[in-house]
C-alpha cells in the first residue's frame, strides 16, 4: 500500500513539474524584464528553447532561397580588396549608384552613419552619399533604410546611463509612428534611442526610412527574439526588418495592444504577435546560403548593364551587411553559431514577407498542457499493468510520436510547443515506476561488486580482480614512463567562457586525450582540474613502454587540431597543450589511508617528468622527453621518431643536470627539414663545448630561414649572450630553471 502511495506522489510531483515549467518557460523573457535573471526563470526555457531549436531545423527545407531578399556582402574579400573598415563614403556611394543602376528596390543598411566623414577636397562625402540617396528614391516605390539603435529605459532591475539617449523621441522619428490602436494605459516596454549611433542629419535628410536595429539574445546567449517594434517615448517604432518589409511590400502595418500580454501586429498576411518587449520570436527560413549574396566587390568590378548583376538585383529587397569573421557581427543562433547579424534581419523580414507567424504563447502553451497530460496519463494506465516490456515499447513509442507530430505538424504551423517537459513528464513516469519496481524486487539482494571500476582504469581494476592481495596500503618499485599534460593559459580561457561552455570545452578535450592514452596502452592516474597525469609500465608489464608513450604523446598533438577546429565553429577558444614524459623507476600501488586509497605512482621520477611539462612553455614545444626516455627506446624504433635537443638542464630541485629532447609531430614545420636539423644539432654540440662564435653563425642562419622556431631563435641569444659575457669556468653546458 505504501509502495503504490509513494508510485503516485512521485508521478503527481512529476506532472506537476512539468506543467509549471511550461508555464515557467512560456513567460520567462517577460519575467527577466521584472527580475534579475536566475536559474528559477531561465531553467525551462533553457531546456525547451534548445528542444526547438532542433526540431526547428529539422523542419528547414534547406534547398529553398528567397530570392526576394539579397544580401550585399561586406565579406573578407571585399574588405581585403576594397580597403579596411570603415569604408569612406564615396564607397557606399559608389555602392548605392550601382545598386541604382541594377534596378534595386529597397536597400537596407546594417551600417550606423553616426558621424560626418571628413574631407580634404571640397566635396563632402556625406554630400555626395546624400544625393546619391534622393537620387536613388526618385524612382517611385525606391527607399532606403538606415538604422539606430535603442535600449531598455533604466529599470531597479537594470540601469542604463541615459544621458547617452535621447530624453524624447528625436523629431526624424515622427514621420515613423507606427499605426496604433490600443487600450488606454496598455503600454509596452519603454525604450530610448541611442545618440552615439543616430543618422547624421544630412542622411536623413535625403528623406531615408529609419529603423532600430538592436536585438537582445536570449539568457543562453542565442538570439531568437526579433525586436519587431519598440516603445520609443511612447510612441510606437518599426524595427529595421518591419520597415524594411513595409517598404517593399507595401503593407500599412496596425499595431493592436488590447493589453501588454496580447499585443499583435496586423499585417494583411495575419497577426503577428508580440511579447511585452515588442519581440517575436523568429520562425528560421535558414542561414546564410538560403539567400542569394553577392560580394560587394565583384558589384564593384561588374560593369553597369551586366545582365547577371541585373537579375540578381532588379526589383529586390537589398541588405547591405557584414559577413567578414573579423567584423564582429557574428550572432549565436539556433540556425548557426556564428551566422553574421544581418542575415538574423533577413530571416524576420522573410517571416513577414511570408505571414509565417507563430500563434500566441496561451496557443501553444495551451497544445502543450493536452500533450504532456494525455501522454503522461497513457503512461501511467501502461506501468499499471507490470509489463516491463510494454512500458519500454510504450514510453518509447510516445515519445517518438510526440516528436514527429509536433516537429512535421505543429511547428511548420507556427506552434511553439514546450515539448522537452512532456517528454520529460513521460520518461520520468516510466523511470520512476520502473525504478521503485527495481528497488522493491532488489532490495534484499547484496550490492554490488566492482566499486573501484568507477575510479579506476580498467586494467587496474582487471588486475586487483585477478590479485585481491593487492587491495591494500602499500606498493612496488618498478621502472615506468611518466606521462603529464596541462592546458596552456586555461585560466584565460576559463575567463572567456561560461561555466557549462567550460565545461563542455575540457570534457571534449579530456575524452580525446583519455581516449588516446588507452589506445596506447597507458594507464590514467588522475585529472588535476586541466591536467592530466598518467603513466605506461604499471600495473600492468608493457614493453618498449617508452616507444608507446611517445606514439601516444604525438598522437594526442595530432589530434588537438580537428578539437580546434570544432571549438572556433562553435565560437569557443583554442586549446594548446604541453605534454612532458620521463622514463626512471616509481614506487607504484595504492596509496592514502587504510579506508580510502588510489592506485598511483610516486617518486623523484615523477617530479622530473612534472617539470619537463611545464618546461614546455618556456622552450615553445608540445612534446618535452627526457634523455631517460629517449636513451630507453631501442634504436630500430627510435627510427621512427625525429628528435630534436633542446637543451641541457638542471631542474628546480635536481642536482643533477639532464638532456632534454623535442619530438617532432608529422605536422611539425621542420619535421621534413634534414639539413636543418643536422646543422642544429651540430651547433648545439659546438654550443656545449663553448664554441659560441661558430655556434651563433649556425643558429643564425637557421633563424634567418625559420624565423617563426623558437629553438633556433633562443639559442642564437643564448651564444649571442655568451659571446658578450662567457660562462663560469667549469660550466657543462647546463641551463639552470630556478622555477617550476
Amino acid at each position: 500500500m505504501f509502495f503504490r502511495i509513494f508510485q503516485y506522489l512521485g508521478i503527481l510531483a512529476i506532472i506537476a513539474f512539468s506543467s509549471i515549467s511550461i508555464v515557467i518557460s512560456t513567460s520567462s523573457r517577460e519575467l527577466n524584464t521584472f527580475s534579475n535573471q536566475s536559474f528559477l526563470l531561465n531553467y525551462a526555457s533553457f531546456f525547451e528553447d534548445r528542444f526547438y531549436d532542433l526540431r526547428m531545423k529539422l523542419s528547414i527545407d534547406k534547398e529553398k532561397k528567397d530570392d526576394r531578399l539579397v544580401l550585399a556582402a561586406i565579406d573578407d574579400e571585399s574588405l581585403t580588396k576594397i580597403g579596411r573598415w570603415p569604408w569612406s563614403r564615396t564607397q557606399i556611394t559608389k555602392l548605392v549608384d550601382k545598386l541604382n543602376n541594377y534596378g534595386a528596390k529597397v536597400i537596407a543598411f546594417d551600417i550606423f552613419f553616426s558621424e560626418p566623414e571628413l574631407a580634404c577636397n571640397a566635396e563632402s562625402p556625406d554630400l555626395m552619399l546624400a544625393e546619391s540617396l534622393k537620387n536613388f528614391q526618385k524612382t517611385p516605390g525606391n527607399k532606403v533604410i538606415l538604422p539606430y539603435s535603442v535600449a531598455k529605459k533604466s529599470t531597479s532591475m537594470q540601469k542604463i546611463d541615459e544621458e547617452d539617449y535621447f530624453k524624447e523621441a528625436p523629431d526624424q522619428l515622427l514621420n515613423f509612428i507606427m499605426n496604433t490602436k490600443q487600450t488606454e494605459g496598455a503600454n509596452l516596454q519603454e525604450y530610448l534611442a541611442e545618440k552615439r549611433v543616430f543618422p547624421i542629419p544630412v542622411l536623413i535628410s535625403a528623406e531615408t526610412g529609419i529603423a532600430h536595429i538592436e536585438a537582445e539574445a536570449d539568457s543562453d546567449g542565442v538570439f531568437r527574439h526579433y525586436p519587431v517594434l519598440a516603445n520609443v517615448t511612447e510612441m510606437y517604432m518599426p524595427s529595421f526588418s518591419l520597415q524594411a518589409y513595409e517598404m517593399f511590400s507595401g503593407d500599412q502595418t496596425v499595431l493592436n495592444i488590447p493589453g501588454p500580454e496580447s499585443a499583435y501586429l496586423q499585417t494583411k498576411k495575419g497577426n503577428l504577435y508580440v511579447n511585452y518587449n515588442g519581440e517575436s520570436k523568429v520562425r528560421w527560413f535558414g542561414g546564410l546560403d538560403h539567400f542569394p549574396t553577392v560580394s560587394i566587390y565583384n558589384i564593384f568590378q561588374a560593369p553597369d548593364d551586366d545582365a547577371e548583376m541585373k537579375k540578381i538585383f532588379n526589383g529586390k529587397l537589398v541588405f547591405v551587411g557584414s559577413t567578414a569573421y573579423g567584423a564582429n557581427d557574428l550572432r549565436n543562433t539556433p540556425v548557426d553559431p556564428i551566422l553574421p547579424g544581418i542575415v538574423f534581419h533577413m530571416n524576420m523580414t522573410h517571416m513577414l514577407l511570408e505571414g509565417k507567424f507563430l500563434v500566441s504563447e496561451m496557443e501553444s502553451a495551451k497544445y502543450s498542457w493536452i500533450m504532456l497530460l494525455g501522454a503522461s496519463v497513457i503512461m501511467i494506465v501502461v506501468t499499471l499493468a507490470g509489463h516491463a516490456i510494454l512500458d519500454f515499447f510504450t514510453v518509447f513509442t510516445l515519445m517518438g510520436a510526440l516528436f514527429y507530430l509536433d516537429t512535421y505538424y505543429f511547428i511548420p504551423r507556427g506552434y511553439n510547443n514546450r515539448l522537452f517537459f512532456c517528454l520529460f513528464s513521460v520518461l520520468s513516469c516510466y523511470s520512476w515506476s520502473t525504478f521503485l519496481h527495481f528497488y522493491q524486487s532488489n532490495k534484499e539482494k547484496k550490492k554490488i561488486k566492482g566499486t573501484f571500476s568507477r575510479y579506476l582504469a580498467p586494467s587496474i581494476v582487471n588486475d586487483l580482480l585477478k590479485n585481491p592481495e593487492k587491495v591494500r596500503l602499500g606498493g612496488e618499485k618498478k621502472v615506468i614512463t611518466v606521462f603529464f599534460s596541462d592546458v596552456r593559459d586555461f585560466t584565460s580561457i576559463s575567463e572567456k567562457l561560461t561555466p557549462e561552455q567550460l565545461t563542455h570545452c575540457l570534457n571534449r578535450y579530456m575524452t580525446m586525450m583519455t581516449d588516446t592514452l588507452f589506445e596506447h596502452q597507458g594507464t590514467l592516474d588522475k585529472y588535476i582540474g586541466d591536467a592530466i597525469v598518467a603513466y605506461w609500465g604499471a600495473p600492468v608489464d608493457l614493453a618498449n613502454h617508452p616507444y608507446w608513450a611517445i606514439k601516444g604523446a604525438i598522437q594526442m598533438i595530432e589530434r588537438l587540431p580537428a578539437i580546434n577546429e570544432e571549438f572556433i565553429r562553435e565560437g569557443f577558444p583554442v586549446f594548446k597543450h604541453g605534454i612532458g614524459l620521463n622514463t626512471g623507476e616509481c614506487s607504484v600501488g595504492n596509496m592514502g589511508s587504510n579506508q580510502i586509497f588510489s592506485y598511483t605512482a610516486l617518486g623523484d621520477n615523477m617530479n622530473l617528468g612534472a617539470r619537463l611539462e611545464s618546461l614546455c612553455k618556456f622552450y615553445g614545444v608540445q612534446l618535452n622527453i627526457s634523455e631517460y626516455t629517449k636513451d630507453a627506446i631501442p634504436a630500430n624504433l627510435q627510427k621512427e621518431f625525429t628528435f630534436r635537443t633542446l637543451d641541457k638542464v638542471k631542474v628546480k630541485g635536481k642536482e643533477n643536470s639532464v638532456t632534454i629532447y623535442e619530438v617532432l609531430h608529422p605536422s611539425h614545420p621542420l619535421i621534413k627539414e634534414v639539413e636543418a636539423l643536422r646543422l642544429y644539432e651540430e651547433a648545439f654540440q659546438q654550443y656545449l663545448k663553448s664554441d659560441f662564435l661558430q655556434a651563433y653563425e649556425t643558429f643564425k642562419s637557421l633563424n634567418e630561414k625559420f624565423p617563426t622556431d623558437p629553438s633556433f631563435e633562443r639559442m642564437l641569444h643564448v651564444c649571442e649572450d655568451f659571446k658578450e659575457v662567457p660562462p663560469p669556468p667549469g660550466w657543462d653546458g647546463s641551463y639552470i630553471h630556478k622555477s617550476k
